[in-house]
């Protein structure tokens, strides 16, 4: 048997393709559509609804004299965590790219994590029948987004030998010795995840679909696997009767009906194929299978040699569910444990002292499908409201918690090392005690705990993550100790060291994908600085790709500013990088209002006893009453602690609110503007530093708007057409300027002329915009700012007005007039443009990583120098 996962972004003909190999090995007799929602796989009316693939399903054929399973895994990000498990029961995958949109975001995480799991991958690109197709621009963006390990199987046969020797160092020998590589090799090389093949066609044409049969014929082989047996259950199913259906790969050994897994006797085993199913008395290694019976399992879970899949796409999202006054949730609960059992990903907490449920997930279309799942299946409405994005907490360093639980005839002490761990890896259990400190079942009960079990962090009180919790000493009484003992000392244990230690907040960050025309690219970068993005870089020419990432609250909906602006050519997509320090912690930390000693469900004090009495020993002095002495940290005495203190400034935010507060000071206060243009987004400290007095100046602006409209020969033209339409286009100007230059610029409007106008400051995208009051001028105002900006600040000022050149310089302010402004706007843009035309680079071949005397030699080959040996 051979598992075949099929993988794509949203609409790049995932299903379609999948269709298209059930025909043609002969399983289907005619092709279903996705949009007649008639394909094979797509049985579900909510999906069919949508257009997308929401749970994962499988489909049995055969190819050659293989048996193969195919797995439709979810599309939408949304869906993640089931595609995620999915790939941990893989024995290959294909990756769809669509030949018109080329590598998406979302296609850049899929393969990352296929690649992480060294699983053999075949790149379909489909759609080549586009019109928008252009094979060599997909194939270049496949090397430089993917991996340059690619190689087009459509190559003629010294070309293939050649591509796929450069990806290896064993056959770049081999080649340059002149040895022929063979099949094996390059079977090799898939197997291992060493080349990426790629093959070109349309599922919905049925062009090379052959092909991708052809190539898991020739080149991916059956796995062996050991005798004991394993396995991993990825996904929960309730069947129409209301079984409970466990899906499993067997990843070792056979499995019959009415074995005992995990302490519970399977009923029935079942292999489906679609919709459909076989029941069958026995499952052999490698096969995926559902079984019945399994009333504890959960997606994730696993049994034998076989480690826990880490999900790496988590929810950012927090919502509360709110359902019709006459529903008790109490009621409810237990149908709504079974829907959110199917769809783990959507995970739900529910407060039995406030009867509220709560659940996180990963955007809209998870919203959209539990409320209708709920109305589908209990007949109810619901509405999610409060949302929120998800915050979590880890740690700098490391510290040795203590927890002791002594009530009377109950013992337990353990102590946690608590460590940093890398980002993304949750909470890793590690464990340094030997049996005879502490005995095995003892260790096992502290392990189960660790690993089944949400810390609390004691900044927000939000899920402790990105940590490494290692035993390192622990201690049980003969006759009292219980099993919840060690329960409540381990989390007594980690509770008390995250109160010694530097903790420090998370927020989910979303790696963006950003495609829009070259002349919006300075509005955009001022933006993504803004957002507080970070590592920027972008390709292209008259059409830009920018990728980089920023915080999920900051960039989620940025889609609708980004189509306003670019008028609909821009286009923006999403997925999750994790979680990253939180960019205003100190804000969102004084917002929760949360205090650790006041949350008794999460203690960390210790209870001890004497005189045959249990006592509350505060966290603060356990070190004084614990029985085992500390094996890593020796605590810091309270005379020698210094208190970690977050400082609140921010330069960026601080030159904006200095100049906010002088307009202020002058016209009251400053209103955002209703309309098209966005706010920036509030910029606060993204780690923690101490206040150092500025080396350099600000620099700002001025501008004599109308001065300078009526100086350009194309901004004049357009305000004879239309005052507003100039104005705006010189704001454009100013906004893409403000993206190449270190300046914070000011625009100046005469409205004098209006009666009774109070003066109106505007900020569009971090470009000030002023018009002055009653009887004041432009000169006039820029005048009165610049005499109170120049004591502390450099000012340049743009105006061709002659006698407020005259006092401008008296000020002491730098000036440049109207024409010579526009003519710096133009040639730093075309500089800007030039600079990035230049830094494009074409990639040559495979082979220009060689250097050396071995490069020379292949290219001496290749260009007819040299004979090949």
């Amino acid at each position: 048997m051979i598992n075949v996962g099929v993988l794509a972004h949203v609409d790049a003909g995932k299903t379609t393709l999948i269709e298209a190999i059930l025909y043609k090995t002969g399983k289907l007799r005619k092709v279903g559509r996705v949009d007649f929602g008639d394909s094979f796989l797509d049985n579900d009316e909510y999906e069919r609804k949508r257009g997308i693939t929401i749970f994962s399903k499988t489909a049995r054929t055969k190819i050659g004299d293989k048996d193969i399973n195919i797995i439709d895994t979810p599309g939408h990000i949304d869906f993640s965590a089931e595609m995620e498990r999915c790939i941990s029961v893989l024995d290959m995958a294909i990756l769809v790219i669509s030949g018109s949109e080329g590598v998406q975001s979302h296609s850049h995480t899929l393969f990352k994590l296929l690649k992480e799991a060294n699983i053999p991958v075949l790149i379909f690109v489909n759609k080549i029948d586009s019109d928008k197709f252009d094979k060599d621009k997909v194939m270049d963006g496949l090397k430089k987004s993917l991996s340059k390990n690619i190689v087009d199987f459509s190559e003629d046969e010294k070309v293939l030998e050649e591509e796929v020797a450069s990806c290896d160092e064993r056959l770049i020998e081999k080649f340059v010795e002149g040895e022929k590589i063979t099949k094996e090799d390059i079977k090799e090389c898939i197997q291992k995840a060493k080349v990426f093949p790629v093959i070109f066609g349309s599922a919905l044409k049925l062009i090379n679909i052959e092909e991708i049969s052809d190539f898991i014929d020739e080149y991916i082989d059956e796995k062996d696997y050991p005798d004991e047996l394993s396995g991993i259950i990825y996904k929960i199913k309730y069947d129409e009767s209301g079984n409970r259906l466990s899906f499993i790969k067997l990843m070792g050994g056979s499995l019959h009906v009415k074995d005992t897994l995990n302490a519970e006797k399977i009923n029935q085993i079942r292999a489906y194929d679609g919709e459909k199913y076989v029941a069958i008395d026995m499952a052999n290694p490698g096969d995926i299978i559902a079984v019945t019976g399994l009333t504890k399992s959960h997606a994730g879970d696993t049994f034998g040699d076989v480690k826990r899949p880490l999900q790496k796409l988590l929810p950012v999202l927090s919502y509360n569910m709110i359902f019709p006054e006459d529903i008790s949730i109490n009621q409810i609960y237990p149908k709504l444990i079974q829907i959110f059992d199917e769809v783990p990903e959507i995970k739900m907490e529910y407060d039995e002292e406030l009867s509220k449920v709560k659940v996180n997930l990963m955007g809209e279309v998870q919203i959209d499908l539990i409320k209708n799942i709920i109305n589908e299946r209990l007949n109810i409405s619901c509405e999610l409201v409060d949302g929120g994005i998800i915050y979590k907490e880890s740690i700098v360093g490391s510290v040795e918690g203590v927890g002791h639980f002594e009530p009377m005839k109950h013992y337990a002490e353990v102590h946690i090392l608590i460590s940093q761990g890398e980002r993304g890896s949750g909470i890793v259990y590690k464990n340094d005690v030997s049996d005879d400190e502490l005995l095995k079942n003892y260790q096992s009960q502290v392990r189960n705990t660790v690993e089944n079990s949400k810390f609390r962090g004691v900044l927000t009180g939000s899920e402790l993550t990105d940590v490494v919790l290692t035993l390192v000493a622990g201690r049980a009484h003969e006759k009292h100790t219980e099993g919840g003992d060690f329960f409540e000392a381990v989390h007594r244990a980690v509770r008390h060291g995250l109160m010694y230690t530097k903790s420090i907040l998370l927020e989910p960050y979303y790696d963006f994908e950003i495609d829009l025309p070259i002349e919006n690219l300075g509005r955009l970068l001022n933006d993504l600085n803004n957002m507080n993005a970070e590592e920027i870089s972008y390709e292209g020419t008259d059409v830009l790709r920018v990728t980089g990432f920023a915080p999920t609250i900051n960039i989620q909906n940025y889609g609708s500013t980004l189509l306003s602006y670019t008028k609909g050519l821009g286009r923006i997509s999403f997925s999750l990088r994790g979680f990253l320090p939180c960019h205003n912690a100190d804000e969102i930390i004084e917002k929760c209002n949360y205090y650790p000693e006041f949350d008794v469900k999460n203690t960390a004090d210790s209870v001890f006893a004497s005189h045959g009495e249990g006592f509350i020993v505060p966290w603060n002095e356990v070190f004084n009453y614990m029985h085992i002495p500390l094996k890593r940290f020796e605590p810091v005495k309270e005379e020698e602690k210094i208190e970690t203190v977050r400082s609140t400034y921010d330069a960026s935010k601080a030159d904006s609110e200095e100049l906010m507060a002088i307009f202020e000071r002058t016209y009251g206060k400053v209103t955002p503007r209703i309309g098209d243009w966005d706010a920036p987004v509030k910029k606060t400290p993204e780690r923690e530093y101490v206040y150092k007095e500025r080396e350099k100046k600000k620099h700002y602006l001025l501008v004599d708007g109308y001065n300078v409209i009526f100086a350009s020969k194309s901004l004049s033209e357009l305000a004879d057409t239309n005052i507003d339409a100039a104005r705006d286009r010189l704001l454009e100007l100013l906004i893409d300027y403000k993206a190449y230059k270190d300046y914070e610029i000011i625009l100046v409007f005469d409205a004098y002329r209006l009666k009774n106008h109070v003066t109106e400051i505007l900020n569009f995208s971090g470009v000030y915009v002023v018009y002055t009051k009653t009887a004041e001028t432009a000169d006039q105002y820029i005048e009165k700012t610049t005499h109170e900006m120049i004591k502390k600040y450099d000012v340049t000022v743009a105006t061709s007005d002659g006698i407020e050149q005259i006092i401008i310089r008296g000020k002491g302010a730098i000036l440049i007039s109207a024409r010579e402004f526009l003519y710096d706007l133009e040639e730093t843009k075309e500089n800007f443009r030039k600079e990035h035309i230049e830094k494009q680079s074409v990639s040559n071949r495979l082979f220009d990583s060689l250097e050396g005397e071995l490069k020379q030699q292949i290219e001496d080959i290749r260009l007819g120098n040299k004979k090949e040996p």
